[in-house]
């Protein structure tokens, strides 16, 4: 793993939910978000946690937003329930893929019972909070950077805190087409480590796949094309209810929609997003093109429930670019890419009648923090969340291709940018382990940056 000139950040660190982070260059306070270095990858250790967060089951014509709590438990909960896909523009959005392991898929085909969460309204300024520590031994062997805890017997059991996500200040210490389909997809055998989705074109509902691409151990079970304007498995959708599908009142706002094609607003029919320039203030969201069942929980327009991407080990593919638009408004030239548990938009995005606020899960992946800046932060909302400093370049003049991994074996997400000549077809088993082995990243001259939770 490479790090350049970097700080390693202990828990003895005045840090939010941090055992160890890396802080790569100098720390800089800009707007109440700090900032270190530009980096390749952010590495994301320890999403080990239980508790509980609370599911909307009603939201009454009233006012009233009645929930019950769900609880949930294991490595990468509650990020292993459906997941949608968010994006703010000013965004050119080329592709986008989901893989699965087949393992997992077999098992898992219904979304995990456990939990669901937040809106992305977005406070952008994020608070510090105060976090619960371990004691973790940190040590450098072979010019690598490990850490264990003391108290290892006891590290895999279920872990319980309330404290919220983000990095508080760094602190410099040792330097170290028709209907929806929804797609069945065919069961591999003898895949120990990796899973998918599924497929469709252009049309007038969201497509379901019949297939996916198989390559063994990982399979492709969504896609989308912008040039080919190919979606496969996937359904776009945006917060304009009340625009030709969906509902508004005074009580609740806009609830999901279909999207025009150029993403401008809402409409009455499934549309495949095209190959187009969406600019600030503009946002769509990715679901399945898989319906909703009871697994799914309450939906505010039962016809627009459309499931996430779920599943402890999963992997977002994106291809994408940021521009400059020179918007200085609210929220202008201010580019996010993230996902949010599905059950947070299926409700009300943008109300306060969701599970976001009890921890049901966000996870930002490209999030530009100011107006017109050219740096990306990743930020994952949950009741012990986590946030680097460290941060990716905005790509505003050539397309970046970045892989979102979830891997449950280590408890761990992962976010890189990929080579150019990455393709979307397929993943072997061979690629994926390498883009896990973090250690080879100092092969390829990736800059790494470590981020370890705080149980």
């Amino acid at each position: 793993m490479k790090y350049t000139s970097f700080v390693l950040l202990t828990a003895g660190s005045r840090l939010a939910s941090a055992l160890t982070q890396t802080c790569t260059g100098k720390a800089v306070d800009e707007g109440g978000n700090w900032f270190c270095g530009a980096v390749n990858e952010i590495v994301y250790e320890g999403f080990l946690q239980s508790g509980s967060y609370k599911a909307v089951t009603s939201m009454t014509d009233s006012g009233e937003c009645l929930t019950e709590e769900k609880a949930y438990g294991g490595p990468l909960s509650p990020l292993d329930e459906g997941l949608s896909i968010h994006v703010r523009g000013p965004i050119n959005f080329k592709q986008f893929a989901v893989f699965h392991l087949a393992s997992d898929r077999k098992r898992d085909l219904d979304p995990s019972p456990h939990v669901y969460a937040r809106r992305h309204g977005h406070e952008h300024f994020h608070e510090q909070r105060k976090k619960k520590r371990a004691d973790w031994i940190v040590a450098t062997i072979d010019n690598q950077v490990v850490s264990w805890p003391k108290d290892f017997k006891n590290f895999l059991g279920p872990q319980t805190s309330t404290a919220d996500a983000t990095a508080t200040e760094p602190v410099a210490t040792q330097p170290a087409a028709t209907e929806p389909v929804s797609s069945k997809v065919a069961e591999v055998s003898g895949a120990p480590d990796d899973q998918p989705y599924p497929s469709s074109s252009s049309s007038s509902s969201p497509p379901k796949s019949s297939g996916s691409s198989n390559t063994g151990a990982w399979e492709r079970t969504s896609y989308y094309n912008a040039e080919q304007q190919t979606a496969e498995n996937v359904v776009f959708l945006g917060n304009y209810g009340g625009q030709g599908s969906g509902v508004w009142d005074t009580k609740w706002g806009n609830s999901l929609s279909y999207i025009t094609p150029n993403a401008s607003g809402g409409s009455d029919t499934y549309n495949i997003l095209k190959d187009v320039f969406v600019p600030s203030l503009k946002e769509f969201a990715i679901f399945s093109a898989e319906k909703c069942d009871s697994t799914c929980g309450y939906s505010r327009v039962p016809e627009l429930a459309y499931k996430g991407f779920s599943g402890a080990n999963k992997i977002f593919l994106f291809e994408f670019k940021m521009p400059y638009d020179g918007n200085r408004g609210f929220l202008g030239d201010m580019p996010a890419l993230w996902a949010l548990n599905a059950r947070i938009p299926r409700t009300a995005q943008y109300s306060a009648c969701n599970c976001w606020t009890s921890g049901c899960g966000e996870a930002d992946i490209y999030e530009v923090l100011a107006s017109g800046d050219n740096k990306c932060k990743s930020t994952f909302h949950l009741q012990n969340g986590a946030g680097s400093s460290d941060y990716f370049e905005r790509p505003t003049n050539e397309y970046v291709k970045v892989a979102v991994i979830f891997w449950e074996k280590t408890a761990t997400v992962s976010i890189k940018q990929l080579p150019k000549d990455v393709s979307f077809e397929s993943l072997s088993s061979a690629t994926v382990s390498e883009w896990l082995d973090t250690l080879s990243a100092s092969k390829t001259g990736i800059t790494t940056s470590l981020f370890q939770v705080a149980p």
